[in-house]
């Protein structure tokens, strides 16, 4: 038998979806392999996130009925943007009968750093200047969301920094000016921007653990997390042991 006539071996395999801010990006993966895509999206992500989803099904060399389980940023994040993703990620698992698994944005965000043994700031873009991070470090074993979430200014976000005792990584969405705001604390390690993308990838790897153990979200009630006042209460899914 020819290798192409070679059947294809019968993988599980995971979308993932993250439209959380104008930053938007998808993922698949089968808990050993991973292809993604991020692209900046502004307001169109009701538009071209189902043809991104194609487009990277065809890159992969899979369908969509191959798909056996959607994951989904539930935010903080934009208003458009989470209802079109956690909308898209439900008609999706509507269609295909398949689980649905909610991530917390700012859990993926904090995620690339956490073996960098600091603490990490993660950042999301909140839309006309404002932000909302959380911290993230270790606490009763393991590594884990550490206080809740803050919605405000740059001027808020470096205040909370200026008043830690310890050296923070800040990683996620921040423009130049907000930048050089943050990069002036003494304390704070502030990577390249590129290495503070938000990706995709993450939210696939945050509900692999859930998705291959059959734990799952109910799509009539997950929700997205908008922002509303300075706290906002979501349990971070950013646990385990370290």
């Amino acid at each position: 038998m020819s290798t192409s006539e070679q059947p294809r071996e019968d993988r599980s395999w995971l979308l993932a979806i993250d439209s959380s801010t104008e930053q938007a990006g998808i993922a698949l993966t089968d808990g050993l392999r991973c292809a993604e895509q991020t692209w900046d999206a502004g307001r169109a992500q009701t538009t071209a996130l189902l043809a991104e989803v194609d487009h990277l099904l065809g890159l992969v060399g899979i369908d969509l009925s191959e798909v056996r389980g959607i994951a989904v940023a539930t935010g903080p994040g934009t208003f458009n943007g989470l209802r079109v993703g956690v909308s898209v990620a439900k008609g999706l698992v509507l269609g295909l009968g398949v689980p649905l698994l909610g991530v917390p944005t700012l859990d993926a965000a904090a995620l690339p750093f956490v073996t960098m043994g600091q603490p990490v700031v993660a950042v999301v873009s909140a839309g006309r200047g404002r932000l909302v991070w959380a911290p993230y470090g270790v606490q009763s074993g393991g590594w884990r969301q550490t206080a809740p979430p803050r919605n405000g200014l740059v001027t808020e976000l470096a205040a909370d920094l200026v008043g830690r005792t310890t050296r923070s990584i800040v990683t996620g969405e921040l423009n130049p000016g907000q930048e050089d705001v943050l990069g002036a604390i003494p304390g704070v390690s502030l990577p390249a921007r590129i290495l503070r993308l938000r990706r995709p990838a993450a939210v696939a790897e945050l509900a692999w653990a859930r998705f291959r153990s059959g734990d799952a979200d109910d799509p009539v009630v997950l929700e997205p997390t908008y922002l509303h006042g300075v706290r906002i209460s979501q349990p971070s899914g950013l646990g385990g042991d370290v």
